[in-house]
């Protein structure tokens, strides 16, 4: 019979605290030596936060808590309690066996390959986001090798982690296997945010955000073990199942799997197969509410105010996250801690968005800290399109002392900085338009089509490198916050800077002439309407820029 416990075998990828290579431990060490390590650190980020999702619902289960940042803020000064863990552990060690007969760890028991003539035989690439065949385009996907031969067999340590990224990240689609089109895992198109600290153990305390429902939770390998019959029955009666709290959120079974062991010629134990087919139906919204929200999601508010309903914040190919930095802050307004039973707390919000319990509750904690008030923030996420992923990202920020002493005050900058940033680009935007118009035109004399005029405009350089050349000086920006007045003097110059290089690229995009000069500086009429040049329209946006704050200065085109 094989085994390979996942509490004791060696298979989390750490790096160790005195600057040692990265190496693997289990779950047990993982937590109980947490403080000796820097960080979980897998090659791909997208296991990174699967991983670090599990070790917060071990820790809220074995732990049940914290009540509130203060029990979190005491754990990052003293540690856990280890005998908690111990005793969590001895209760439930078989359980995390990834290749028990009756209970493997977080798989459906008797999914077996040659199930039902062995239609539910799969590769174990169908377990990874960025292998997986399924769902990754051909050049995103190294798992098939000239003449169809598949990937190498996985080790136990591997396949443990791929199954527990697959449990996170799947996306839905085609799958025919339960049901006709399986849903994507709870979080798996979300930007996912985590706070990090100088160590491991600090990341987990930042991470650990109030458990209210500790009592009525249970994680996957608390609960009975899933057969094909109890999934079956789901789809066959259209049901769905609502998560019981944190720890089930965090390990929700998205896919029926069961790996299946084989030993090679080595004596060493690979897995090549598997059985694969759709997980629980998820019942509501992937990202929860209320109680139940999942802590590391943001939401944002929606832009029609008729529309009450949230909407979760998604990485974006287009641009990188630092341009919505302000959607992740807690906003003191919008963030307020409500009391439960036994003094445990949880957070919601009262309007508008909502940034990440991990962040929000990361502040808490460090106010509760002497001598700790800056913290970096990770957010991770894929990105996809029409079910197939073709990349993913991750991006990190480290937010200066100001973030813990004065929230409101260090949101606030940054959404100033930010909406500054935009309010010129909206100007830039205009005046590039209109720079394209000029040429196109030949300054009046033809009449251009308004999609000949889009065209011209998008394939100037300008707007793209104004935004590229911003995010050096935004984290520039975020580290002087200490001193705002300056921060911001320092901000509004890169700003203005930026701005000035872009436009010079678009003139040079344009032609870089005489001619293409003449156009941008002649203003003329229309129908007896005074139209500004294209330079006016930009110097009216830099002069917005240093007078106020206001975004909406810039007059529209």
């Amino acid at each position: 019979m094989f085994s390979f416990n996942l509490l004791d075998e060696p298979w989390i990828p750490v790096r160790p605290g005195d600057g040692g290579p990265v190496r693997e431990v289990g779950l047990r060490e993982l937590l109980t030596q947490a403080r000796a390590f820097q960080r979980i650190d897998d090659p791909s980020p997208l296991v990174t936060v699967a991983l670090l999702r599990l070790s917060l619902a071990l820790l809220h289960r074995a732990l049940r808590g914290p009540k509130n940042a203060e029990q979190a803020a005491e754990w990052f000064r003293d540690g856990f309690p280890e005998d908690r863990l111990e005793a969590y552990f001895t209760a439930h060690a078989q359980n995390f066996d990834l290749f028990h007969p009756e209970r493997p760890f977080w798989q459906v028991r008797d999914l077996t390959p040659d199930l039902e003539g062995g239609k539910y035989r799969s590769h174990w690439t169908r377990l990874g986001s960025e292998v997986g065949s399924a769902n990754t385009s051909p050049l995103f996907n190294p798992a098939a090798r000239p003449g169809g031969e598949r990937s190498d067999p996985l080790s136990p340590a591997e396949a443990a982690r791929r199954l527990v990224e697959g449990q996170t990240f799947l996306l839905g689609g085609l799958i025919k296997r339960f049901t006709t089109s399986a849903k994507a895992a709870p979080v798996a198109t979300y930007a996912l945010t985590a706070a990090q600290g100088h160590t491991l153990h600090e990341t987990l305390c930042l991470n650990l955000t109030p458990y209210p429902e500790y009592g009525t939770d249970q994680a996957v390998w608390e609960r009975e073990p899933l057969t094909v019959a109890a999934v079956k029955r789901y789809y066959e009666l259209e049901l769905g199942d609502v998560p019981l709290g944190r720890a089930d959120r965090y390990t929700w079974p998205a896919r029926s799997v069961r790996l299946i062991p084989e030993g090679d010629e080595a004596g060493s134990v690979r897995v090549a197969t598997i059985g694969f087919a759709a997980g629980l139906p998820l019942e509501g919204a992937p990202e929860g509410a209320g109680r139940n929200l999942d802590p590391m999601v943001t939401l944002r508010a929606p832009a029609d105010p008729k529309k009450p309903e949230r909407f979760p914040l998604k990485l974006r190919r287009e641009q990188l996250l630092w341009r919505d930095l302000s959607a992740l802050l807690p906003d003191p307004h919008h963030e307020i801690q409500v009391a439960g039973q036994g003094g445990d707390t949880h957070f919601q919000a009262s309007s508008g968005g909502q940034a990440p319990g991990t962040l929000t509750h990361a502040r808490l904690v460090l106010e509760g800290v002497r001598g700790r008030q800056d913290v970096a923030l990770t957010v991770t996420g894929q990105l996809s399109d029409q079910g197939k992923t073709f990349a993913y990202r991750q991006e990190t920020y480290t937010l200066p002392a100001a973030f813990v002493t004065d929230a409101e005050g260090f949101t606030a900058a940054v959404t100033d900085a930010l909406g500054a940033a935009r309010g010129m680009a909206e100007g830039l935007r205009q005046a590039t338009a209109r720079l394209a118009a000029e040429v196109l035109s030949r300054g009046g004399e033809r009449d251009p089509h308004k999609e000949d005029v889009a065209t011209l405009a998008r394939t100037l350089p300008g707007l793209g490198a104004y935004w590229a050349g911003l995010e050096a000086p935004f984290r520039v920006f975020l580290s002087e916050l200490g001193t705002p007045e300056q921060a911001r003097a320092a901000w509004v110059s890169a700003v203005d800077r930026q701005a000035r290089r872009a436009w010079e690229l678009n003139l040079q995009g344009a032609g870089g002439d005489g001619q293409t000069l003449g156009f941008a500086y002649r203003p003329r009429r229309t129908d007896g309407k005074y139209q500004p040049s294209p330079q006016a329209l930009l110097e009216r946006a830099l002069r917005a820029l240093h007078r106020s704050t206001d975004v909406q200065e810039v007059a529209p085109a």
